[in-house]
């Protein structure tokens, strides 16, 4: 992804958490060659919720939850197909994470909100993309891009974001971290600009746990200051990461000997290498050399050069799934 011209969340998060991490993940586009069953279920229960959601939008309270269930399903079953089938055959092994599993919080989960929360709300958008121009606040600054994932306009006509999570459980910092992230403030941005008033943000969370099915949703309501302190910041932390990236250019032709230190991308030792009891998958990376550069086009067993870009990654998941139509 050229971040001259775009930046997204998911490369902001990581550089706030550690520019080092950014810089092997979005830069170097070094990425594990296991895959990562979270991320693989995550996106097919998405995908399943996404269609039914825009039938919804077609034909308002006209599908039934066993129909939504089975739409859902037949969805999720499609992507999986192409990004989880080859790697996990054997869905017993991966409970709860696994098809069968999914069909019973589909339908948990119509169950829930179908009939009950979502019954008298509006859908205004399922999957729908945004950009913000920070060039209006700094000449050469890339669009702030993002995709949100249902929009709805409630009973008294105000607006709702709702954003789709899968988790294991409901952490002490959970709600904290939803407060505090650039997400939030990015998608309440953009529902300001676009539709010129603050919207509700609402993470909905379905939890995939052995013992039992559960769904926790948690809005968070922010005034006009809080939006316009969010761009200040994302300007400044835009500018630093366009910084670092133009001294790569440089630093990557002089600074190849072994006991070189690179003086960007910095590495945030501590709770960025451990967040959520488990590694860094870059961790072994920073103890091994200290110079990262000694890395570049050269990724060490178990990685490969996988570019990130989420408009090409959409278009690329979306081929594939109309090829099995």
């Amino acid at each position: 992804m050229d971040y001259n011209k775009k930046i997204d969340f998911s490369s902001l998060a990581t550089y706030i958490d550690c520019p080092r991490k950014f810089l092997f993940q979005y830069i170097f586009h070094f990425r594990s060659v296991r895959p990562n069953i979270h991320l693989i279920f995550g996106s097919c229960w998405h995908y399943g919720l996404e269609i039914v959601y825009k039938s919804l939008q077609e034909n308002q309270k006209t599908i039934s939850i066993i129909e939504a269930t089975e739409i859902s399903q037949k969805e999720f079953n499609m992507l999986w197909e192409i990004i989880g089938e080859p790697h996990f055959s054997d869905h017993d092994l991966i409970f709860p994470k696994s098809p069968g599993h999914a069909h019973n919080m589909y339908h948990k989960y119509w169950e829930y909100y179908l009939k009950n929360e979502d019954a008298d709300k509006k859908i205004i958008a399922v999957e729908s993309s945004f950009s913000i121009s920070l060039d209006s606040f700094e000449q050469g600054l890339p669009n702030y891009i993002g995709r949100q994932d249902l929009i709805f306009q409630l009973p008294d006509g105000t607006l709702e974001i709702i954003d789709h999570k899968t988790a294991k459980a409901l952490w002490a910092t959970t709600l904290a971290g939803f407060e505090s992230s650039y997400q939030t403030d990015g998608y309440l941005t953009s529902g300001y600009l676009y539709y010129d008033s603050i919207p509700k943000m609402t993470y909905s969370i379905a939890f995939c746990q052995k013992s039992k099915i559960d769904f926790q949703r948690f809005t968070i309501v922010k005034r006009q200051a809080a939006l316009e302190q969010f761009l200040s910041e994302l300007v400044h932390k835009v500018k630093t990461i366009l910084t670092d990236l133009t001294l790569l250019s440089e630093y990557s032709q002089v600074l190849k000997n072994r006991n070189d230190i690179l003086p960007i991308f910095h590495r945030s030792p501590g709770y960025a290498c451990t967040a959520y009891m488990s590694k860094c998958p870059y961790f072994d990376l920073c103890l091994i050399r200290s110079n990262p550069l000694l890395w570049q086009n050269n990724p060490p067993q178990g990685y490969s050069i996988n570019e990130w870009d989420p408009d090409l990654h959409d278009l690329e998941m979306r081929r594939k799934l109309a090829e099995i139509n």
